[in-house]
């Protein structure tokens, strides 16, 4: 990532720094069950660091905008989402020109956004990121007014996110994505999504994919030439729904060898307009948020996320 080397602003504590740091941690409970160790741990590392945190939770969808909203420069050093890519998705809508910085302290499924900024889930590690991290400022996508850090979605991937429940994925992890398209493939129409980019260029594919990022999924890597700190969108074009071309395209996700199937197509953009049956849902950061049609461009202002130094 490019930012990561050169495109910081600033930093939080810094190595060896004894000032003491305010944090307020957004925390979802339901993400965190199963992960309640990798909390504590954070917790304790700020703790044993001498810093201070307050920490208010989520009871339902928007309470992380709402907390967000009211969280100022004044109030906290950093503001800590602890919970998966959905509750940083619904904080997103609340960020502001007067929020402190933003951490991630990942509590979820899939984690794209801990993985891409290199993270992960070790908790040494992410405290080390809250509290001695350097700040890189990145714009988000907006997608018909909703913003988004990592992805973007229509097709397939839109139409499993929508009929996923959440029993089913809270059961079975990951695993649970797999388990839907295999349904989600007995009905699907596969409907033809025509998409402009800035620029006026069409295209036509059975399911696209906006990338911010590098990553899709976790730690698997769709758009090798994506990159949170520049300001584009990584387009990945699947252009049939075959079960067969799905079936390649889920072998290929985990070997990151999406970019070499030879009738997928990625190119980069500023933005684009996708137009397909009007209602079909579009999916960001893994959760339904626009129907078709849908405008999605980069949001002007950056937001300040906390990363790992060097």
């Amino acid at each position: 990532m490019s930012g990561l080397g050169g495109g910081l602003e600033g930093g939080i504590g810094g190595p060896g720094s004894e000032r003491v740091l305010r944090f307020r941690i957004i925390h979802n409970p339901r993400a965190a069950m199963k992960r309640a160790v990798r909390f504590n741990a954070v917790l304790a590392e700020l703790r044993a660091a001498g810093h201070e945190y307050e920490i208010v939770t989520t009871a339902r969808a928007g309470d992380a905008a709402s907390f967000a909203r009211q969280t100022t420069r004044d109030m906290a050093d950093v503001l800590v989402v602890a919970g998966g890519d959905g509750t940083v998705n619904d904080a997103l809508q609340g960020i502001g020109p007067t929020t402190p910085p933003l951490g991630i302290l990942p509590l979820g499924t899939a984690n794209v956004l801990a993985h891409e900024i290199g993270i992960g889930t070790d908790p040494g590690r992410i405290a080390r990121c809250l509290m001695q991290g350097a700040i890189l400022p990145v714009r988000p996508g907006v997608v018909n007014g909703h913003r988004f850090m990592m992805m973007a979605g229509v097709g397939l991937d839109a139409q499993v996110v929508s009929d996923l429940r959440r029993g089913i994925k809270r059961r079975f992890g990951k695993a649970a994505y797999l388990i839907e398209v295999t349904r989600t493939l007995r009905r699907w129409p596969c409907d033809d999504i025509c998409l402009t980019a800035d620029g006026g260029e069409d295209h036509r594919a059975a399911t696209v994919v906006i990338s911010r990022g590098k990553r899709y999924g976790g730690r698997f890597v769709l758009a090798p030439g994506g990159d949170i700190a520049m300001p584009r969108f990584h387009i990945t074009l699947f252009p049939t729904g075959r079960p067969i071309s799905v079936f390649a395209r889920f072998v290929a996700i985990p070997l990151g060898l999406v970019h070499r199937l030879k009738l997928v197509q990625q190119f980069e953009t500023e933005g684009v307009m996708i137009e397909g049956p009007a209602g079909d849902p579009v999916q960001a950061d893994g959760d339904i948020v626009a129907r078709l049609p849908a405008r999605i461009g980069l949001c002007p202002e950056p937001v300040y996320l906390c990363v790992p130094r060097g």
